[in-house]
């Protein structure tokens, strides 16, 4: 019982020296600290291997193994600097913490689907009606777009093209941000952003695809080389937005302002990896998608970038330290 109450005192310690050095860096730590840092987290991982071995509750082998894997990353990881540190986090972190986050960037993507489908619905009995979503002046808007995807046309010049990838990206990144940050509300402006931005989506698309098959084709393979990139970064920014909103509903073990500080480290992640898909998307957008090539080449390039940017998301960084330092510890 002695040695329980004791292991206990340990876990809380260790905790409140990784509160601090989360807060304040490794640096904030005394020689002496750093020393008994090393023995605590020797004892936790000790303790996590004895607790999988016998009859102990999921729940306190789950507490240990969060508290052995984040002391394990200022442990055993030396952060790079410079170019090195970029290059692994594109190559480990940005792809693992995505994975990692999966099932809030799925929730995002729902949201925006479900109001997508919604808004395809009205539109589609009643083109008018997209008024009464976006307000007046919508259906005139979208017809005017319609119109630049009726015949080949060249509707943006290559001399406006600059300018118009600089803004792309600039307002690309702003709504990324946005959903990001009001995560901080509890989620619920994140949740507003994704299903305003699926109403548009839904709208649009089901307004042009009601144009004709030659419209629907022009204006999806304009649309699909640069939103297979774009769309994915918005839902990976909803996704890191959920997850701030979630940790102020559901701290669990944590303190609400931990449980924030923690998945604001990690939803970090996301954002800078999102900053550089929608520079991506936003050159793909102002230089390729509004090309003169056929529909073909623009759907066969969106596929590619497609199944690219997704092996790349799923698969890339599998097995490195970065991985192994953010999974279970299994030892």
């Amino acid at each position: 019982m002695n040695r329980q109450i004791n292991d206990q005192n340990s876990f809380i310690e260790l905790e409140k020296m990784l509160v601090q050095i989360e807060s304040r860096g490794l640096r904030s730590l005394s020689s002496g600290d750093v020393m008994r840092f090393g023995h605590l987290y020797r004892q936790a991982s000790s303790a996590l291997s004895s607790a999988r071995s016998q009859d102990v509750s999921d729940a306190h082998i789950e507490y240990l193994n969060q508290l052995v894997a984040r002391a394990y990353g200022h442990i055993h990881t030396t952060e790079a600097k410079g170019w090195p540190s970029i290059g692994n986090f594109f190559k480990y972190e940005f792809p693992q913490s995505f994975r990692r986050n999966l099932l809030f960037i799925a929730i995002a993507f729902a949201i925006s689907l479900g109001a997508a489908f919604f808004a395809a619905g009205i539109v589609h009995r009643d083109e008018g009606k997209a008024d009464i979503v976006f307000g007046a002046g919508a259906t005139q808007m979208i017809d005017y777009i319609s119109e630049r995807y009726t015949g080949k046309q060249d509707w943006m010049p290559e001399e406006t093209r600059p300018m118009m990838s600089s803004f792309v990206m600039i307002n690309n990144i702003r709504v990324a941000a946005a959903a990001f940050a009001t995560g901080i509300l509890g989620g619920v402006y994140t949740f507003w952003i994704m299903f305003y931005n699926g109403l548009m989506l839904g709208v649009i698309a089901a307004a042009v695809n009601s144009k004709g098959p030659d419209v629907a084709l022009s204006f999806w393979s304009f649309v699909a080389p640069h939103g297979v990139i774009e769309l994915t970064a918005i839902f990976i920014s909803g996704g890191a937005g959920l997850m701030l909103g979630w940790a102020l509903l559901s701290p669990g073990q944590y303190t609400r302002r931990v449980a924030l500080k923690l998945a604001a480290r990690e939803a970090f992640k996301l954002i800078l990896g999102v900053c550089a898909m929608l520079v991506v998307a936003g050159l793909v957008e102002g230089f390729f998608s509004p090309s003169m090539v056929n529909e073909e080449v623009k759907l066969t390039v969106a596929f590619i970038l497609f199944v690219t940017l997704f092996a790349y998301l799923f698969f890339a960084g599998k097995g490195g330290d970065f991985e192994r330092r953010t999974s279970n510890i299994e030892h």
